[in-house]
C-alpha cells in the first residue's frame, strides 16, 4: 500500500517493499542519500562530523547487507554511524537512538509483514517512529544527490543497554521467584532469547518455540495474531503453561495465549495491561490508543476518571500523544502497546514482562483474571479480515470518500440488528452501533485501506460473537461491491 513500481514512499510506518522488486539496494541507497541530506538541512547536531545515527537490522532476508549499505551512505555523508553488531529488535533500536543522544534511528525491518518484503523505518531522535513531517522531508530530498561513496562506520552491541532499561521497567525479581512457566514465541524473528535474558530463573521455567533466525520465518508471515500461533497454544497446552507469548519479526508487537492455550486478542491484552497499570500500581495518566483498538480500553478509562483519546492506525499518533501529554498507556490494535517512563514506542517484549508481572502479583489464572475484566467491563468478541483486491493501493487516497458514499447508498438503519449510532471518518470509516456502554450491545465496524500493504482491512468488535461476524460480512460486502463499481 505504500509503495509504488520502482519508488518510494513512506507509509504508517516506514517505507516497506517486496525484495528485488522495489525493496532493492539502489533504493535503500537512495533513501540513505535523501534521509542524510534532510539531516544535514536540518544542521542536526550542529558542526558536520558531530550529528549520530543509529542504524539497526532484523533476521529477514539480506537485512544485515541492506543495514550495511544504509549505515555506508549516510556515514559517507559525513555523519558519525553506530551499526548494531548483530540483529536487535526495533525497540532496541529506539532505546539505543535516545541512549546515545542520537539525532535518528535506522532500522531495516518490515515488521509483520511477509517473508518476501523488508523494509525501512525511521526513528526519531525521540525513540518514537517519525512522523509524517519527518518523513515527507525526507521524501523531497529523494534522488536530489546521488549517494555518497560508503564512509567509516563504527559497531557496537547495542543489547546491554536495552535489556537493562527493561529490567528497570518491571519488578524482575518477583517474576523470577514465582513458578511461572511460559512459553514464548519469537517467530523466528529479532525478539529471541529475549525473555529467557531478562526473567529466565530456576523457578520461573521459559520454554521456546521458533527460538532461531530464519528468513523464511517457517513459512509463515511473522504477525502474531491467532492464525499464525497454532504452535504457541499447542506448546501452552503440552507444558501446562501459565501464559504464551509471542513478539513479530522486530519484535515491536506482542500476541498472547492464555493458559488455557486461547488466544487474547489486542483487544483484550490492552485492556488487561491497562487495567493492572491503573488498579493494581495506582497509576494515573491519559489513555490513547488507534480508532482499531476497541471499547474496553475506554470503558476501563473512564472508571478510573482517566482522560481517554482515539487517533488514527499508526503507532506514530499515539508517539505523538505520548511525547505531549501525561499518557499512562498507548495502544494499537496489531499489538504494539507503550508506556510511560519508557520511549514513546511500542516493545513487545516490555508488555510481556508487564504481563509476566501481572500474573506474579495476582497469582491468579490468566484465564480467570479475563474472564473478571470482561465481567466487569463487558464482552469483546473481535476479529479483522484482510482483503487483498485489485487497485487496493491506486485507490489509497479516495478511498475514505469512496467508503463513506457507499455507507450513505447501501448500510440499513440497523446492522445485526444494531442502530447506526454515530459514522467517523478520520482514518477510514468506523461505524458505531447500539447503545454506549456495558448494557448497551456497544459494537463497531471499521473499513479502511492498509498503511503498509496493498489490502484493505475491515474490522469489528462486539459483545456477542455472532454479532461480530455479521458486521464482517457486512464490511466485506460494502468493500467488494466498491471495488466491483470500479470495474464497470
Amino acid at each position: 500500500m505504500n509503495e509504488k513500481k520502482g519508488g518510494i514512499k513512506f507509509g504508517t510506518d516506514g517505507w516497506r517493499g517486496v525484495i528485488a522488486g522495489d525493496f532493492t539496494f539502489e533504493n535503500v541507497r537512495t533513501v540513505s542519500q535523501a534521509t542524510a541530506d534532510y539531516l544535514l538541512s536540518r544542521g542536526a547536531g550542529g558542526v558536520k562530523g558531530k550529528q549520530r545515527v543509529v542504524v539497526g537490522y532484523d533476521t529477514r532476508f539480506l537485512s544485515e547487507d541492506f543495514a550495511l549499505a544504509a549505515a555506508g551512505v549516510v556515514a559517507g555523508n559525513g555523519l558519525k554511524v553506530i551499526l548494531s553488531r548483530s540483529f536487535i529488535p526495533s525497540p532496541a533500536l529506539a532505546w539505543s537512538v535516545v541512549n546515545m543522544k542520537a539525532n535518528l534511528g535506522i532500522m531495516i525491518t518490515a515488521s509483520h509483514n511477509p517473508p518476501e518484503y523488508n523494509g525501512f523505518k525511521i526513528k526519531a531522535e525521540s525513540g518514537s517512529p517519525a512522523d509524517s513531517r519527518i518523513t515527507g522531508e525526507i521524501e523531497k530530498y529523494l534522488r536530489k544527490n546521488r549517494p555518497k561513496d560508503s564512509g567509516g562506520v563504527t559497531t557496537k552491541d547495542l543489547m546491554p543497554g536495552y535489556l537493562e532499561k527493561l529490567r528497570d521497567l518491571v519488578d524482575i525479581n518477583l517474576i523470577k521467584r514465582r513458578r511461572l512457566r511460559i512459553v514464548h514465541d519469537p517467530m523466528f524473528g529479532a525478539g529471541r532469547a529475549l525473555l529467557s535474558r531478562t526473567a529466565g530463573s530456576a523457578r520461573c521455567r521459559i520454554f521456546s518455540i521458533h527460538d532461531r533466525p530464519d528468513p523464511s520465518f517457517g513459512g509463515l508471515r511473522p504477525e502474531p495474531i491467532g492464525k499464525y500461533l497454532g504452535g504457541l497454544a499447542r506448546e501452552v497446552r503440552k507444558r501446562r503453561a501459565d501464559i504464551g507469548v509471542a513478539t513479530d519479526g522486530d519484535a515491536d508487537r506482542i500476541g498472547v495465549v492464555d493458559n488455557n492455550g486461547r488466544y487474547l486478542t489486542p483487544n483484550q491484552v490492552f485492556p488487561l495491561i491497562l487495567l493492572y497499570l491503573a488498579e493494581e500500581k495506582k497509576l494515573k495518566g491519559k489513555v490513547v490508543q488507534t480508532i482499531s483498538l476497541g471499547y474496553l480500553g475506554e470503558r476501563i478509562a473512564d472508571f478510573f476518571g482517566l482522560p481517554f483519546q482515539e487517533v488514527p492506525v499508526g503507532f506514530k499518533y499515539v508517539a505523538a500523544s505520548m511525547m505531549a501529554e501525561d499518557v499512562l498507556a498507548g495502544g494499537e490494535e496489531s499489538g504494539g502497546f507503550g508506556h510511560r517512563n519508557y520511549i514513546p514506542e511500542r516493545d513487545g517484549t516490555l508488555n510481556s514482562l508487564i504481563l509476566l508481572e501481572m500474573l506474579a502479583v495476582k497469582r491468579r489464572k490468566l484465564s480467570l483474571i479475563c474472564k473478571d475484566l470482561q465481567q466487569r467491563f463487558g464482552r469483546s468478541y473481535y476479529d479483522r479480515v484482510d482483503l487483498a483486491l485489485e487497485n487496493a493501493g491506486a485507490k489509497k487516497e479516495g478511498f475514505k470518500k469512496e467508503l463513506t458514499e457507499a455507507i450513505a447508498k447501501r448500510i440499513p438503519g440497523k446492522i445485526a440488528g444494531m442502530k447506526v449510532r454515530e459514522v467517523r471518518t478520520y482514518d477510514g470509516v468506523k461505524l458505531i452501533l447500539g447503545s454506549r456502554g456495558i448494557t448497551g450491545g456497544e459494537a463497531w465496524l471499521l473499513l479502511r485501506p492498509s498503511g503498509t500493504e496493498p489490502l484493505v482491512r475491515v474490522y469489528a468488535e462486539a459483545d456477542r460473537e455472532y454479532k461480530m461476524k455479521k458486521l464482517l460480512d457486512t464490511g466485506k460486502k460494502i468493500v467488494h461491491d466498491c471495488f466491483r463499481k470500479d470495474k464497470k
